[in-house]
């Protein structure tokens, strides 16, 4: 039974490997490859290759996980493809941008659109938990840059604006730009 166990382990780390060299390929073709690979070595299993060395033996006939996936991938063009925002995520971070601004209208009608923005922006699959941060903290630190010019520098209000807008923009034009690739289900 040890026996097994240290095949087992053989196999788990060969096909880990394996996973890690094809997690760039398309989700469909990176699990028919791991398909096809956990076929031949079940086959060699039942042929009785048992022990790890014979195991060992199984995959160096295999090749390693690297040439595995070249050869997979002979032929295909990588191509780079942005990411594509959502209307829905445009709206996240219209939210976040302007809701604030609608504090001198109402209150209530700032906070409550400030919320939805992060509640879209916390439910969007295209930022990281950094990136989604980042645009919490958005209008957060653009008022504390006001408010430190104001109480630090006793800048005018016009450049304490000035700045709380370059703040607000460049955070919100970073976020945007750091917006990814949805991940695909594996």
């Amino acid at each position: 039974m040890n026996m097994e166990l240290d095949s087992d382990r053989v196999v788990d780390a060969y096909l880990s490997e394996l996973a890690a060299e094809a997690a760039e390929l398309p989700t469909g073709r990176r699990d028919e490859l791991l398909d096809d690979v956990k076929a031949h070595i079940a086959e060699a299993r039942a042929a009785g290759a048992t022990s790890a060395d014979e195991i060992r033996e199984v995959l160096q006939r295999l090749g390693r996980p690297s040439e595995i996936v070249g050869a997979a991938t002979e032929g295909l063009v990588r191509v780079e493809v942005p990411p594509r925002l959502r209307p829905w995520d445009f709206i996240a971070v219209g939210l976040l941008l302007v809701a604030p601004y609608l504090l001198s209208f109402s209150v209530i009608v700032a906070l409550i659109g400030w919320a939805m923005g992060l509640g879209m922006l916390w439910s969007s699959n295209r930022w990281t938990v950094l990136w989604k941060l980042i645009g919490t903290l958005t209008w957060p630190i653009g008022y504390a840059v006001v408010i430190a010019l104001d109480t630090f520098f006793q800048a005018p209000i016009g450049v304490s604006l000035a700045a709380d807008a370059v703040v607000t923009l460049g955070l919100t034009a970073a976020l945007v730009l750091n917006a990814r690739a949805p991940r695909q289900a594996s």
